[in-house]
């Protein structure tokens, strides 16, 4: 008998994104959920659209950040398993009893960009020290760069091709199968981690367990919420400094912040539509120009173009996009699409 399950979701600002995230869940279940949701909004019409589609919302007076908000809903909820979900996900056919089926302490599903499922979304990491000077080394040293850069994309693709449940360092925060009991043990998340790095810590605190369910498929459309918020960019930054901190020193922490450089801007031809002559490549978009995070097709005809969904969703004002060699990493082409300003 499958195990019973409650949706976790926190909105700020998303109520219909968060609706829809609803909608799909209930028909990627065999079984019924119990749907709770954290409005951090501070706002009552978001609110009174969440009360039509939740069995319950809670809205607290102030934003409470993320890890907060997940730790106040666990309260409220019943279920053997919390399903904890970002608002801007559509769960595909059956994706949630793939994760059920799992009976893991936590799983985690295959994200895609796009409604197709075609464009593969990229592993998560555990930013360990290892991780962490190894992306700084690469920000300082070409040579370093393009090694690291071969050495992930081949990763990326071995993760991409994975077609049975893995036991893995790390997945999305995007969407969690967490069992209940596990969250409890482990004191849920840890709430200095107002956004970003909650899932992260806690996967780290909890070593060992952890599986990837590619069976189970999600759309992650991909930080709508945080778009929004003009403060984004300062928690990430924030929330990174005090995992690095938490997990390694604070010595460490700033020493690898005031090393860092920031990728250098790309002088990348423009292009919609990308031709591909081989077709065992992949090709490649990410927002930025060093491709350190990126998605990924694998291509099957001659011409390759950004679903329109993804480019309507897309938040930043430069989609950096190469076509790469499967079995070497070798780049054969790059280009850049850039949003025309309203």
């Amino acid at each position: 008998m499958a195990a019973s399950c409650s949706l976790l979701l926190v909105n700020y600002k998303t109520a219909m994104l968060a609706a829809e995230a609803i909608r799909t869940a209930r028909l990627a279940s065999r079984s019924p959920l119990q749907i709770v949701v954290v409005d951090n909004s501070v706002d009552s019409h978001q609110a009174d659209v969440l009360r039509r589609y939740a069995d319950v919302v809670i809205a607290p007076e102030k934003n409470l950040g993320y890890a907060a908000a997940i730790n106040r809903a666990r309260r409220s909820c019943d279920g053997e398993v919390l399903l904890v979900s970002n608002a801007d996900v559509r769960f595909g056919v059956q994706a949630i009893d793939h994760l059920l089926d799992a009976d893991a302490p936590v799983a985690g599903p295959a994200l895609y960009w796009d409604d197709a499922f075609q464009w593969h979304l990229p592993p998560s990491e555990l930013h360990t020290a290892r991780q962490t000077l190894d992306r700084v080394f690469a920000s300082r040293w070409n040579e370093w760069r393009l090694s690291r850069d071969r050495r992930r994309f081949r990763q990326r693709v071995a993760f991409w091709s994975l077609r049975k449940p893995a036991v893995v360092d790390s997945i999305s925060g995007a969407v969690m199968a967490i069992r209940a009991r596990v969250f409890d043990r482990m004191g849920g998340f840890d709430e200095r981690f107002r956004l970003y790095f909650e899932e992260t810590d806690f996967l780290r605190r909890l070593r060992t367990g952890i599986v990837y369910v590619p069976s189970a498929r999600c759309r992650h459309i991909y930080n709508q919420s945080a778009g929004i918020s003009s403060e984004a960019a300062q928690e990430y930054a924030r929330s990174e400094f005090e995992y690095l901190r938490k997990w390694n020193g604070r010595p460490f922490a700033r020493s690898v912040k005031w090393i860092e450089r920031a990728p250098d801007a790309a002088d990348m031809p423009p292009a919609t539509e990308i031709t591909v002559e081989d077709q065992t490549a992949v090709v490649e978009a990410s927002p930025l120009p060093d491709f350190d995070t990126a998605a990924g097709f694998f291509a099957s005809g001659r011409t390759v173009k950004i679903p329109p969904e993804v480019w309507d969703a897309y938040r930043g004002p430069v989609l950096y996009m190469r076509v790469v060699q499967r079995d070497t990493g070798a780049v054969i082409a790059a280009y850049a699409r850039t949003r025309i300003p309203a």
